[in-house]
C-alpha cells in the first residue's frame, strides 16, 4: 500500500518542541502506513481506547489493547496526544471510510498538552511573545483541543505551565482567547519555541458560559487566539473548525 504522509501543517512538529517532550528514535522506522498526531481517547464512549487523528479526521482502533502500550505512561493511563506511526490491519486500505483497525502503532513524540486555564484573573504577569507561529506550524484545533504553537523570549529554561491559554468571549462565529507567559523577564533576548495542545474545558461553567454563546455558521466556528506581542504589538492567529468536534464526547 502506498504510504500516506502527515498533513503538510504538521511537518517538522517536532522540531519546535523545546520542553516537555519525549521522543522515541526507534519507532519512527519506515513500515508504517501512515504518520498522524492523534487524541488518545480512553474509552469511556467508545467501548474501548481509540486514536482520533488530526491529520484528516480518522478514527483508528486496535485489533487489541496491546497495540497501545507504548503509548501509556509510568502511572498506567494513556498519554492524551502524541504523534504515532501506524500500521493498518491486513487487508485494511485508505479508502473514504473514517474509521480504520490497526494492527501497530509507535510512539513519535508526546506533545505538550493541558487544559485552558478557567481563572484568568489570577494570572499576574505577562510577557510578549514572539509570534504565535513558527516555520512549520499554524494554529489548528481539533478533537477538544486548540493547538499553538509559538516562539517567546526566556532568559531561563520554561516549561507549558508557564504559559495559559484562556477564553475571554464569544463575538458572533467566533471564540476569542489569550494566550498568556506569566514566567519571564522583560529585557530576555534568547528565544525558543513550543507547541502547546490546550484542551477545552466542557466541564467548567465559566468556560460553558463563554462557549455556548458562540453561533456556529453551518457547525463552523473560529477559534481566534490573541497574545501580547513584542513593542505593544497585539499578536493574532485564527482558524475555523467543526463545533461539533470540538464539543465531540463531552
Amino acid at each position: 500500500m502506498k504510504k500516506m504522509k502527515l498533513a503538510a501543517i504538521f511537518a517538522g512538529l517536532v522540531s519546535v518542541f523545546t520542553f516537555s517532550s519525549c521522543l522515541n528514535d526507534g519507532d519512527s522506522g519506515p513500515n508504517y502506513d501512515l504518520y498522524e498526531i492523534v487524541t488518545v481517547e480512553d474509552g469511556s464512549i467508545f467501548g474501548g481506547p481509540v486514536l482520533k487523528g488530526d491529520a484528516w479526521g480518522y478514527t483508528y482502533t486496535p485489533v487489541a489493547s496491546s497495540v497501545l502500550a507504548g503509548l501509556k505512561a509510568s502511572d498506567g493511563s494513556y498519554y492524551k496526544r502524541v504523534q504515532v506511526g501506524i500500521k493498518l490491519m491486513e487487508g485494511e486500505a485508505i479508502t473514504e471510510k473514517k474509521s480504520y483497525k490497526v494492527s501497530e502503532v509507535g510512539l513519535i513524540a508526546i506533545l505538550n498538552y493541558k487544559d485552558f486555564n478557567v481563572q484568568a484573573d489570577t494570572l499576574k504577569n505577562e510577557y510578549a511573545l514572539v509570534s504565535l507561529e513558527d516555520s512549520n506550524n499554524k494554529i489548528w484545533a481539533i478533537n477538544g483541543y486548540v493547538n499553538v504553537p509559538f516562539t517567546f523570549k526566556t532568559k531561563e529554561q520554561l516549561n507549558m505551565n508557564d504559559f495559559h491559554l484562556y477564553a475571554v468571549e464569544a463575538k458572533e462565529d467566533t471564540l476569542v482567547t489569550r494566550l498568556r507567559q506569566t514566567k519571564g523577564a522583560d529585557d530576555a533576548y534568547q528565544t525558543g519555541g513550543a507547541l502547546i495542545s490546550f484542551h477545552m474545558p466542557f466541564n467548567d461553567m465559566e468556560f460553558r458560559d463563554i462557549f455556548d454563546q458562540v453561533v456556529p455558521k453551518s457547525d463552523t466556528i473560529v477559534v481566534k487566539v490573541t497574545a501580547k506581542g513584542e513593542n505593544d504589538k497585539e499578536l493574532v492567529s485564527t482558524v475555523k473548525c467543526s463545533a461539533s468536534n470540538m464539543r465531540g464526547s463531552y
